[in-house]
């Protein structure tokens, strides 16, 4: 339940910043001082040449396993510990403001591409945990990735002993073992392209496909759309100072708002790939009531967003909340690679993706590194369906050795 609500509640605080951040050009809205705070805020946030982001719940364990207890579902005293502690963080750099980034033509993967993709943007994700110590570390600097982890932090992190799971380093290549117990590793993700396929357009052998365009006239019509999905559905309320950041809370009736934005967004799904996976309507689990997420002003800078996720829980009382935080930094320190990394040839990946199929179980690689069966036409379509990979994708792990179930599993992690 609580990862449940915690997806929905990513996608609902996120998709109410995106929309905030194009109030700048609606003239009505812009007559009303708090929904004008707020969009001039996000208007300026692609000024910079740099931005970061940090998600975090923000509550105590014994707040945790309040809500747990209240919400029928009943979170241990480790795992409540764990949720408390455990934090995302992201940054990106460049040497031109933000918003003037592009993808590159060659990026794309049928998803269209991350701000990261062009190789002038640096790039920046940790996983921390307690004292926020680094769990899981990325980076990507100039074309190549870097990436670190520290397998016992996590361990003990989730209550586990981490000397029974530090020998899971053991029989691997010395520098992936050395990267799961805090070492810097790199490597050129472009050298992956290049490990194979079993076919088909786009798929892992060949030629990434085409990042989508979009049409100018569709994008000026979907973008009329959302100005009139601002005005008639967000509404904005100016709570006054709170520990000296201007708070103002922005509402929207929640099944309403997603009906529209699937209304507005439906025109264009014959362009973009995975959009005709939308569905037509809200579905069934989208709240039919107001929600409301808190904006949080630093001298008219985005410091900070909240959003209680006790909104979308009906057994949850208003003496139970959990609020989910993602706090702002504007021009924070570019990224910078880590001294001292490990260069990681490819098939060390691909060898350690195999090892893992190859212990993956039923639809795996079925013995230690023997290859995966291929999928079939039908695999592949029920594995792209809802979005969370696309063809190319599942075809490059089935030829790392990842078989059906295993690929399906990693689609369901990432849904």
């Amino acid at each position: 339940m609580i990862r449940r609500s915690a997806r929905t509640a990513l996608a609902t605080a996120a998709c109410g910043a995106v929309l905030a951040g194009g109030l700048a050009a609606c003239g009505t809205v812009q007559q009303l001082n708090a929904a004008d705070k707020v969009s001039k805020a996000f208007e300026t946030f692609g000024n910079g040449k740099s931005f970061s982001a940090k998600l975090s719940v923000d509550a105590t364990p014994a707040q945790i396993q309040t809500f747990g207890a209240a919400t029928g579902e009943e979170i241990d005293k480790d795992s409540a510990a764990a949720l408390a502690a455990v934090s995302l963080s992201i940054a990106f750099s460049a040497d031109k403001p933000l918003k003037d980034i592009q993808p590159t033509k060659d990026a794309g993967s049928g998803n269209g591409a991350a701000p990261a993709a062009d190789p002038s943007v640096s790039a920046s994700y940790t996983l921390t945990g307690k004292g926020g110590a680094p769990l899981v570390e990325l980076r990507q600097v100039g074309g190549k990735a870097y990436a670190r982890g520290d397998l016992a932090g996590f361990a003990q992190l989730v209550g586990e002993d981490a000397a029974e799971v530090e020998g899971l380093a053991e029989g691997l290549p010395a520098a992936l073992g050395n990267a799961l117990k805090g070492q810097w590793v790199s490597f050129d993700s472009k050298a992956l392209e290049g490990t194979g396929g079993t076919g088909g357009t786009g798929g892992a052998g060949g030629a990434a496909s085409p990042a989508p365009t979009l049409d100018p006239k569709a994008a000026e019509s979907l973008n009329a759309s959302l100005k009139g999905i601002l005005t008639r559905d967000l509404s904005f309320e100016d709570k006054g100072k709170q520990d000296g950041k201007d708070r103002i809370t922005v509402t929207a009736p929640a099944r309403k708002l997603t009906d529209d934005l699937l209304k507005a967004v439906e025109p264009l799904a014959k362009d973009i790939p995975n959009l005709g996976k939308l569905p037509k309507s809200a579905p069934a689990k989208v709240p039919d009531r107001p929600l409301a997420l808190d904006v949080y002003l630093d001298g008219g800078a985005l410091s900070a967003v909240t959003f209680d996720l006790a909104q979308l829980e009906e057994k949850a009382g208003t003496g139970t909340p959990l609020p989910l935080r993602i706090a702002f930094g504007h021009d924070t320190p570019a990224v910078q690679a880590p001294a001292g990394a490990t260069e990681l040839a490819a098939e060390d990946i691909n060898g350690l993706v195999g090892e893992l199929a190859a212990g993956g179980g039923a639809g795996g690689a079925g013995g230690a590194g023997a290859p995966a069966a291929p999928l079939t036409d039908a695999q592949v379509k029920e594995l792209t369906r809802d979005g969370a990979m696309n063809e190319e994708q599942v075809r490059l792990y089935n030829s790392l050795g990842l078989g059906y179930q295993d690929i399906k599993d990693l689609a369901d992690l990432k849904s």
